[in-house]
């Protein structure tokens, strides 16, 4: 009888993260919820699972891994989460406009609680995002999500268990 473990691949882990944070992503536009907590939730909440998958694939592969092999299926595993995330901005993007003008409304709101922001800034800088809202959308995730991504491989490859066998030097 085998006792091998069967391997979750990084795909479906990023499947399911991406759909995850796209649905909570979801209700908090449709509450009209656009406040900073709301951001570094959902950050916190993809870190945390991109370190999960990493723990995850050690435990499966019974820590016979690399420092390598573990950032990489954390890493694979963030660019199905980045690829999920700008569909859906550019589907809710395409569907629901609204967002864009509440998008902005927001991001006024928090540029006057600065004082030192003249109104005319505040009128540029609202006019220029409006302009590229969608480029921004698009870059915003790939490199946001791409960089908090790589951390939280890192992060995971660093502290899961691993003990690599086979051709793998013990020391240099």
């Amino acid at each position: 009888m085998s006792t091998t473990n069967k391997i979750t691949t990084h795909f479906t882990k990023g499947l399911i993260i991406g759909l995850a944070l796209v649905t909570i992503g979801f209700v908090f536009q449709i509450f009209n919820i656009y406040e900073q907590w709301v951001q570094w939730l959902t950050t916190a909440l993809y870190a945390g699972s991109i370190i999960w998958s990493c723990f995850s694939f050690s435990k499966e592969m019974n820590g016979e891994v690399s420092f390598g092999q573990v950032f990489s299926h954390g890493f694979k595993t963030a660019s199905i989460v980045i690829l999920i995330s700008i569909a859906a901005f550019a589907l809710t993007y395409l569907i629901m406009p609204e967002i864009k003008e509440k998008a902005l409304e927001a991001a006024r709101k928090e540029m006057e609680k600065d004082p030192r922001i003249t109104e005319k800034n505040i009128q540029e800088a609202i006019k220029w995002t409006d302009q590229f809202f969608f480029l921004f959308g698009i870059v915003g995730s790939l490199f946001g999500l791409g960089i908090s991504g790589a951390i939280s491989s890192l992060i995971g490859a660093a502290i899961v268990k691993k003990n690599p066998t086979g051709s793998m030097p013990k020391s240099l």
